[in-house]
């Protein structure tokens, strides 16, 4: 990112403020984003918006970075990070592309879509990052913000889901401060992510398409657009992140699948009012979309106020619905 001399001037002058400060919330500009670049240059950690969710960035060439994200995270490190590019041009210098993955990527790249393939070899990428494995998660982002960071920096990004590992997902900027705080060197504050669920996960090493995690684009979209099955995963070790069994869990337990909760538990709904009294709907119209929009949301808040038992009632298991199920199964262990 190249700048004039007077604009580097106005940079430091900001950069001295918002040290004294403390801040580390900022709103996507210039100066943010040239902050942004010289923290990942210098392998520090940053969150930054994402379509799906935000994500805890760092230098994807750098160990002392990704380092820091698994510490930060308390990241087990046999759950790989997933890699975010700018470009396929980028991406195609990190992993092996079949026809059949290049047709996917160019089907839904940009995109809240993550394709794991393998691995090209001395790629430059860090090993801990992939956590060893012959195979890497690559994706091309939607959000303006993230797409012109990765543009900025010129190079790859690995980035997990920005919060605590284990637990709820964040889907603004003040979620990843109050898991964080100043424990990493800033945050791009672009509002509300657009899904609020992360991104499907397709494995495209072969020809033999597997989902790894469902997300807002499913097989059958995938299926319409392309005339390609994508089969179910049937293996047991982890090779993607979002395979942990327990996962994106609250403090609160957590039940599912009910259709009267106790009267200890907080509801959480869909679709035509009901008439508990400490419950909430996430969508009148029953609307999928939006429920997944809002439910991590949610569960934060309901921490936020020492909810201890939450209950959510039956989501129909089709469309983004099978996505919810799996988050919501996860979090429940």
């Amino acid at each position: 990112m190249i700048l004039t001399k007077q604009y580097k001037i106005i940079y430091k002058y900001f950069d001295r403020v918002n040290k004294k400060m403390k801040k580390t919330i900022y709103r996507p500009n210039n100066y943010s984003l040239y902050k942004a670049v010289n923290v990942l240059n210098q392998s520090g950690v940053i969150g930054f918006p994402t379509e799906t969710v935000y994500g805890l960035g760092g230098n994807a060439y750098s160990d002392q970075a990704i380092n820091k994200i698994y510490e930060i995270k308390n990241r087990p490190k046999i759950n790989p990070l997933i890699i975010h590019v700018s470009s396929f041009k980028l991406a195609e210098t990190l992993g092996e592309f079949s026809d059949t993955a290049k047709n996917i990527a160019l089907q839904y790249w940009p995109g809240p879509l993550t394709i794991l393939l393998n691995r090209k070899a001395n790629n430059g990428i860090s090993e801990i990052a992939t956590a060893g494995l012959n195979s890497i998660a690559i994706r091309i982002p939607s959000n303006k913000i993230a797409h012109l960071l990765l543009e900025k920096f010129g190079k790859p990004i690995a980035a997990p889901s920005a919060n605590l590992s284990g637990t709820v997902s964040s889907t603004s900027a003040s979620h990843i401060f109050d898991d964080f705080g100043s424990q990493i060197d800033m945050i791009i504050d672009d509002g509300p992510c657009l899904h609020g669920i992360e991104s499907t996960i397709i494995d495209a090493r072969d020809n033999n398409l597997k989902i790894l995690r469902e997300g807002s684009i499913t097989k059958e979209d995938i299926f319409r657009t392309t005339n390609l099955i994508i089969d179910e995963n049937s293996e047991n070790k982890i090779i993607a992140p979002g395979q942990l069994e327990k996962h994106y869990a609250p403090k609160a337990s957590l039940r599912i699948n009910v259709e009267k909760p106790d009267k200890d538990e907080f509801y959480i709904t869909l679709g035509k009012s009901n008439n508990f009294t400490n419950s909430i709907n996430l969508s009148q119209n029953a609307d999928l979309t939006e429920f997944a929009n809002k439910i991590y949301s949610v569960l934060r808040e309901l921490d936020d106020k020492k909810i201890k038992k939450i209950a959510v009632a039956p989501i129909p298991n089709s469309g983004i619905g099978q996505a919810i199920n799996d988050r919501l199964k996860r979090a429940s262990k």
